[in-house]
């Protein structure tokens, strides 16, 4: 009890501005309208959980707000094993929640009702009786993004990102390229010029700013004042977050390998996805599966900031991970760092005619700059791997490849 109790107090001593005046800092407005100074005591509940579980020795991955309590998820090769869910659960002691064939990656994905107080050990014991079938705690799946803010109603904002990366003069795909697309579900009135657009949803949700911002960033009209990257494009969409109790959007690991199986089944031949959620051995054996089945799998790098780790899918071999960075071609602060990270794009204060005009900022939004720049090169038969990428970026300081930046900032060649 003793080291819970030094372990609180030691927690919010980590949560730099956790403890202290409700008085913002200099020259930011006050949150809560009132002109006068308040002193009390405001605490960022989400990082005193974080520092309390890392002084318990617990990673902060493997905490409340990132996992689904009492659900374990395995994935195993169906040629490969021959057993029903129902022989795994007993093994288990569980309980099975859903049963998904994923039919064009050959696995099956099964989704398991544990003990939330034994889960972890549960979850030992499964891997150590099934060594052929991958086991993981089922996980959130979150957008990579910050809040976005209103620009001035019936405005066109201050556009910095196509003449950053060179891409003034943006042309429509010759020939139209299948685009898969994670995320939610656009606004259905969004002014879009796409060869074609077919929406599945894995789940029950209304209309998601953020995916209305990442369907512009591909395909809005030229007259929005965004021209879309790759109008032309067929765009195949799976439709995966719901609002959540923290509220934001989210998904979890087993609508995302849902999705990533739907979309190699609707033959898309580049996957994007501005999602993450902390790497698992699940996740890490679907991918495997649909690399080889795709022509490029791109994938926003996350907002974890200079500590933070590469999410999933951004961070497996082969998915080409975009970093953000800002007008004058700096690197985001909270953009995650890494070796996983491939090219940067814009993704800071990025005006897109979504909800009136508004500024998005996130690893989300420069995501599309490389899926848009692929397709592109796709439809002229052109290279467009992970190596014709880099060799077009331009470097960006320090010399040479970096963990912020990777290669560079993209640079429009279609």
């Amino acid at each position: 009890m003793k080291r819970v109790v030094t372990a609180l107090l030691l927690g919010a001593s980590l949560c730099g501005t956790a403890i202290g005046q409700v008085e913002p800092p200099k020259g930011q407005p006050s949150r809560g309208g009132s002109a006068g100074v308040g002193i009390g005591i405001q605490v960022d509940l989400r990082s005193l959980v974080s520092g309390v579980a890392a002084l318990l020795g617990r990673a902060t991955s493997d905490t409340v707000s990132n996992v689904v309590a009492g659900q374990v998820v395995a994935v195993w090769a169906e040629d490969e094993v021959a057993l029903a869910p129902e022989e795994v659960a007993r093994a288990m002691q569980a309980r099975v929640l859903a049963d998904h064939p994923l039919s064009s990656l050959g696995l099956r994905l099964v989704l398991f009702a544990v003990d939330e107080e034994d889960a972890d050990k549960l979850l030992a014991q499964a891997r150590q009786s099934f060594p052929q079938i991958s086991f993981a705690r089922n996980s959130y799946v979150d957008t990579l993004q910050t809040e976005h803010t209103a620009a001035s109603p019936g405005a066109a904002g201050r556009q910095y990102a196509h003449e950053l990366v060179r891409a003034t003069a943006v042309q429509r795909l010759p020939q139209p390229v299948r685009i898969g697309v994670i995320d939610g579900a656009p606004d259905a009135n969004a002014p879009l010029d796409a060869a074609s657009f077919d929406l599945q949803r894995f789940t029950d949700t209304g209309q998601s700013p953020h995916a209305s911002a990442i369907a512009c960033e591909l395909a809005c009209r030229p007259e929005t004042g965004f021209p879309g990257l790759a109008r032309g494009a067929e765009l195949v969409w799976a439709a995966i977050l719901s609002p959540h109790q923290n509220g934001h959007e989210r998904s979890d690991l087993v609508t995302l390998a849902r999705a990533l199986d739907g979309l190699v089944k609707r033959r898309a031949e580049v996957i994007l996805t501005s999602l993450g959620t902390p790497p698992n051995p699940v996740l890490t054996r679907v991918l495997d599966r649909v690399l080889p089945k795709v022509r490029a799998f791109v994938a926003a790098a996350g907002n974890g900031g200079p500590n933070g780790a590469v999410p999933l899918p951004a961070a497996h071999p082969g998915v080409i991970a975009v970093a953000a960075v800002d007008a004058a071609a700096q690197p985001w602060p909270q953009g995650s760092r890494g070796q996983a990270i491939l090219v940067a794009a814009p993704g800071v204060d990025l005006w897109l005619p979504v909800g009136g005009g508004r500024y998005f900022t996130g690893t989300s939004y420069a995501a599309p700059f490389a899926a848009a720049w692929i397709a592109q090169r796709l439809a002229r038969s052109q290279s467009a791997d992970a190596a014709a990428l880099c060799a077009t970026a331009q470097d960006l300081p320090p010399a040479g490849r970096d963990d912020a930046t990777g290669c560079g900032l993209l640079r429009w060649s279609p």
